[in-house]
């Protein structure tokens, strides 16, 4: 029954989301801390093409024995049991400083806001889904 409610409902999806996200945060803030470092560039992973395939892996209804979304190989973003693995490209849209560095603290904050924020609506989101579940176990609101 459990199985029944956790696969049919949003579940699956955003404890994907919520795993990329967390991947991600940790490779933007090797950038930020990287900022300084001669020779160092900024790598990061497009979050339209993890949410393209979190669409495809929706729309089949591809989901593994562990109850988790499977997704396509070959992609961006790939799930190995519990390991979230990225394969990030380099960000290329900044003229190069003296040091071969293409930083832009601007550019790395914007993104690492922009994950914060996302990964903050994913967990109340998550949070709403557990909560509904409690209810309903309870048979009260």
């Amino acid at each position: 029954m459990l199985d029944g409610l956790q696969n049919n409902s949003s579940l699956p999806a955003l404890e994907r989301s919520l795993q990329f996200m967390s991947a991600r945060q940790k490779l933007l803030a090797a950038n930020l801390a990287n900022a300084e470092t001669p020779g160092y560039r900024p790598v990061d992973v497009d979050p339209r093409a993890f949410q393209g395939a979190l669409r495809e892996a929706l729309d089949a209804g591809r989901v593994d024995e562990g109850g988790s979304l499977a997704f396509e190989e070959g992609g961006p973003v790939s799930f190995d049991g519990g390991v979230t693995k990225l394969d990030p490209t380099v960000l290329g849209e900044n003229v190069l400083f003296h040091d071969g560095n293409d930083r832009s603290m601007e550019r790395l904050f914007q993104k690492l806001s922009e994950n914060v924020y996302t990964f903050r609506m994913a967990s109340q989101l998550l949070r709403g889904q557990f909560d509904q579940i409690r209810s309903a176990i309870r048979e009260r609101p």
